[in-house]
């Protein structure tokens, strides 16, 4: 695929999936994409597993979204000027408890999108893995620590030919396990794993728990293990956590991506609900698919989102805020290095 504007300009490999994004020049970033890049849809609200980690809360009376409705949501999310979106990850609750989740697999690929899903892995089988092999970009396998019923269902989904990810829960009370992955100690035992990604604790849903992150000798233990790794296993973060990354580590700000939603990605669940992503659930940054269109919503609805994100005294005020747009506006408290990081929940 491939957009170019006068300000933006955006090239993605489907097969390699890699992907590159620049401005006006090589060395400048867009503000933002005129569509966005990856949508982030949740197909249903419906998980029997019951994670305590569980932002979403699903339950196993959880809602569905129809393949019909899946269809409307990909028609949406195609422009005449642009295209379609290049990568959707498809979500859940968890995907592989919806009937038609082979179909929508299917469907997305049919139109030159890049599926992606995210599991808890209960469900994952080995023939299921084959069959997606050739479709799906990949897979990734959340958990929140590092026992053999946890790596199951990742394992399978390797060994059947899938590019397997994991999706590592980084809390308080993960630290050590999380510096172990950094420290080469598991390498063996992820053998065929594509790469590991922490994704920070959020206080959502079910993830009541005060695990969030704070300063102090775990988290510098592993952040000294993210600048110095000994590990053989690629590995990432979700964007919530670039601001530790770019305040407390030496590493080049520039490899790291600031929050992308409603600049370049997007997220719709179940009841065809479109906002930033799926912690914002502020009704000004909420818009039912129904009643406005994807376009509408993208060019004008989250307009003042972005000018909030974009005019943060966190970030505007900070020596590295052209790398970082500053505090999360849902969870404040992830910005450890912001004068108003924490908030009180005692």
């Amino acid at each position: 695929m491939r957009r170019h504007s006068k300000s933006y300009n955006f090239i993605g490999d489907a097969e390699k999936g890699v992907t590159v994004r620049w401005g006006r020049t090589l060395r400048e970033d867009p503000k933002r994409a005129p569509w966005p890049e990856l949508a982030d849809i949740s197909i249903s609200n419906k998980c029997s597993k019951g994670c305590g980690h569980c932002y979403r809360d699903s339950s196993p009376d959880g809602g569905l979204m129809s393949l019909e409705d899946y269809r409307f949501v990909l028609d949406e999310l195609t422009d005449e000027r642009w295209g379609s979106v290049f990568q959707v990850a498809i979500g859940g609750g968890e995907p592989l408890e919806h009937p038609d989740f082979v179909a929508m697999v299917e469907e997305t690929r049919s139109r030159g999108i890049v599926p992606n899903f995210t599991t808890n892995g209960k469900f994952a089988t080995e023939e299921l893995a084959e069959l997606l092999a050739g479709v799906m970009g990949a897979a990734a396998v959340s958990v929140s620590g590092f026992s053999t019923e946890e790596l199951r269902g990742a394992r399978i989904l390797s060994s059947g030919g899938l590019r397997t990810n994991l999706h590592f829960i980084l809390s308080s009370e993960s630290l050590a396990v999380a510096r172990a992955f950094l420290e080469g100690r598991f390498d063996a035992e992820l053998s065929g794993i594509n790469a590991v990604v922490f994704l920070t604790y959020k206080r959502a849903g079910r993830a009541r728990a005060p695990l969030w992150l704070g300063n102090g000798p775990e988290l510098d233990g592993f952040l000294s293990a993210v600048e110095a790794p000994r590990t053989a296993l690629s590995f990432g973060f979700d964007a919530c956590f670039a601001p530790i990354l770019i305040r407390s580590t030496g590493l080049d700000a520039r490899v790291f991506d600031s929050c992308e939603c409603a600049f370049f990605s997007v997220y719709i669940d179940e009841r065809l609900r479109v906002r930033p992503c799926s912690f914002s659930n502020g009704s000004s940054t909420c818009f039912d698919l129904r009643e406005h269109s994807f376009r509408e919503v993208w060019e004008r609805g989250f307009e003042e989102y972005r000018e909030k994100m974009l005019s943060s005294p966190c970030a505007l005020l900070c020596e590295l805020g052209e790398s970082c747009r500053g505090a999360c506006p849902v969870f404040p408290e992830l910005a450890l290095c912001a004068d108003h990081r924490r908030e009180s929940y005692e």
